[in-house]
């Protein structure tokens, strides 16, 4: 077909050239020590599913062999999908890095297809690393890098100034609030101030709890609304780059890539209380991020089904010990508190919809009618809700419920008064499904409003696509494949009224099934390359953004300066 032949030249490219919007995940380089190509496949096919564009490689100082192979691994197999990295170096994680490592990692993969560029130059970040800010000025010079640290232990303007103003533009690591209160930009808001029109990166988190006493870490920081309220925030700021701490970093609980038991033996080096992140899959919170990426490049979105996301911790706050964990952390210079102080006891869930409907909750037999707190201005949108546990436990689900029929159901794990060796998992389980495809293609529009809704229901969670008829998709929490299929996916023109159910061949010996409409433009073969399910096959230029991590787009990088705090930091 003339559209995959486009499809096909645009993997063909080159390097690209990111000069409009583009989002990346933190990927920790340390957590994929066994990984095979068809890992690297899976993850960064989940990643495309959800219209990320490219991975930032946290690497450390002084890798390994591991470490040099996985990295020839990813770079190898992300050009051969169209799919971007660049690197992260990490100061912190085992002390500095020398400048000629650096000139020399830089110098070696910044010509690769797959390296990120910012304005023809390959991009660098780093977690710290301020006592080596002047290092960078000869960097710069022998390697012709776009320089983006994250130095927010110094502050905004000190960071901005740091080795004679040597950084192009900053990344922030705030992506956490400062104790019983939720996420503002006042912390985005002081480094647009300090950039005087440089680039902005802006940090997306979704969640953040960790307890390994070896590393010298026990803390969590407020997660609950947050993964709306970030995005929502990133819909106003418009930064130039959008990077989500993170992809897999187990310990911290704020991964959304797919779970990865062999990858977590930081569990057991950090001597937790056990592995917490065991059987807590955060893939729903990838279920949304097409619209939310969508909406933050375009100002509309091409997402075509209602789908509901749901999170929620496993036992009551006060149900048993606390571990040890504090609310803050003393070592951040932060006033500390009981953990119970910080997290509420509710199950969150946004919800992307056509038009107004109700979240019905129910936890243990007794369902509750929601209220959404927060609902799109035009009726098309993310509405955003929560329901307090209110003393129950046992199993939970929601249901989104729309003139008495039901169009998108989940079940999640029970919520229990029973814990792993008596100590609370404060890390979050998360769900989602997909239902019936919306008929309209939704603009940015999501304002704060109070106001009616509802939910309550059945299915289970997480990381292969499965099932579905025209109501809804189920996905299983016990896989471990993920849910994007890059090389495999079905794309549809304007929706219409009928659907049916098509098998979709996958090169990497899964079977996924999507439902789609009657106009399907292609059902690739094992060696083609579709656009993400659901994207508009009509508009070729939008696939090959995609394709080619947005080479070529143009995006408005207008800023409202909105309400907003945090000091939080890793």
């Amino acid at each position: 077909m003339k559209w995959l032949s486009i499809m096909a030249a645009a993997v063909l490219l080159g390097v690209a050239h990111v000069d409009a919007k583009a989002v990346v995940a933190h990927f920790m380089m340390s957590n994929c020590y066994s990984y095979t190509t068809t890992e690297w496949q899976l993850d960064i096919q989940a990643a495309q599913e959800a219209r990320i564009d490219g991975f930032a490689l946290n690497v450390a100082s002084n890798p390994d062999s591991t470490t040099d192979q996985q990295l020839a691994n990813a770079f190898s197999v992300a050009s051969s999908m169209g799919f971007k990295l660049f690197f992260s170096f990490d100061y912190a994680g085992n002390g500095a890095w020398a400048q000629d490592r650096v000139i020399s990692y830089m110098n070696k993969y910044k010509s690769s297809s797959a390296y990120m560029q910012y304005n023809g130059k390959p991009i660098a970040t780093t977690f710290e690393g301020t006592h080596q800010a002047n290092d960078w000025n000869n960097i710069k010079t022998q390697t012709g890098c776009f320089f983006m640290p994250d130095w927010a232990s110094i502050g905004a303007s000190t960071a901005a100034s740091a080795g004679g103003g040597v950084a192009d533009g900053l990344f922030s690591w705030e992506a956490w609030p400062n104790g019983p209160t939720n996420m503002n930009t006042n912390g985005d808001n002081g480094y647009i101030s300090a950039l005087k029109g440089k680039p902005y990166m802006m940090a997306v988190s979704p969640w953040f709890f960790t307890n390994v006493p070896n590393y010298g870490k026990n803390w969590l920081w407020r997660g609950d609304d947050l993964w709306f309220d970030r995005w929502s925030q990133v819909l106003s700021l418009q930064p130039e780059f959008v990077q989500i701490i993170s992809w897999n970093d187990w310990p911290e609980s704020h991964y959304i890539g797919p779970l990865r038991p062999k990858e977590m033996g930081a569990f057991t080096y950090g001597k937790a209380p056990y592995n917490y992140a065991d059987n807590m899959p955060h893939d729903g919170w990838r279920a949304l991020l097409p619209y939310w990426i969508d909406t933050y490049k375009s100002g509309s979105t091409s997402l075509k089904n209602e789908t509901v996301s749901f999170w929620y911790r496993l036992s009551p706050k006060s149900a048993c010990g606390t571990g040890g964990t504090s609310g803050n952390d003393a070592g951040h210079n932060q006033q500390t508190y009981a953990p119970g102080d910080i997290v509420q006891d509710s199950v969150f869930f946004d919800a992307y919809l056509s038009s107004v409907a109700d979240a019905v909750v129910t936890i243990g037999g007794l369902a509750t009618t929601a209220t959404w707190s927060t609902k799109p201005s035009g009726g098309s949108g993310v509405y955003h809700g929560s329901v307090p546990f209110s003393g129950r436990t046992g199993a939970v689900s929601i249901k989104i419920v729309r003139s008495g029929t039901t169009v998108v159901q989940q079940t999640g794990r029970d919520i229990s008064t029973s814990c792993q060796n008596g100590v609370t998992n404060w890390n979050a389980w998360v769900g989602s499904a997909v239902g019936s495809i919306v008929a309209v293609n939704t603009t940015s529009s999501t304002s704060a409003t109070s106001s009616s809704s509802a939910a309550s229901s059945s299915v289970a969670t997480s990381s292969t696509v499965s099932s579905t008829t025209s109501s809804s998709v189920a996905t299983s929490s016990a896989a471990t494949s993920s849910t994007g299929t890059r090389s495999s996916t079905t794309t549809t023109t304007s929706p219409s009224a009928s659907t049916t159910s098509s098998v979709v061949p996958s090169t990497i010996t899964q079977q996924m099934v999507f439902t789609v409409t009657q106009n399907v433009v292609c059902v690739c073969a094992p060696d083609c390359k579709c656009s993400p399910a659901g994207a508009a096959a009509s508009s070729t230029a939008a696939a090959v953004s995609s394709s080619t991590s947005i080479a070529g787009t143009t995006s408005s990088t207008a800023r409202s300066s909105t309400t907003s705090a945090s000091s939080a930091r890793r």
